[in-house]
């Protein structure tokens, strides 16, 4: 039974980063020391390929390049990942909360 639950964990981690690789989105990874963003630049069903840009500051250079890191991170030893997901202004939000026009005319609707 464990293994049918690590399977279907396995498919849906997969399929997040392909979604990521697809779209060219950013996803996010904590480890034990530190946690980074970047994106997919490949994936198998064993491994993930994911390309990070570092700032100047972090990487520790007095000058004004980036750097570019590549993690290979075997899929079997991810917990979890957290990707980007839509953000909405208070306006946006509302706008989509407020009652539809179609629906407030149904509820007069005498049948």
């Amino acid at each position: 039974m464990t293994k049918k639950s690590k399977v279907k964990k396995s498919c849906l981690l997969s399929q997040r980063l392909q979604e990521a690789l697809d779209r060219g989105s950013k996803v996010w990874m904590k480890t034990n020391n530190s946690s980074f963003g970047g994106i997919p630049i490949n994936l198998s069903r064993e491994f993930a390929e994911i390309l990070v840009i570092v700032p100047p500051s972090e990487h520790g250079e007095n000058n004004d390049s980036y750097g570019q890191v590549t993690w290979l991170i075997r899929l079997s030893d991810i917990i979890a990942v957290a990707y980007p997901t839509e953000y909405w202004s208070k306006d946006r939000l509302e706008s989509l909360l407020k009652p539809d026009v179609v629906t407030s005319e149904m509820g007069d609707y005498p049948g």
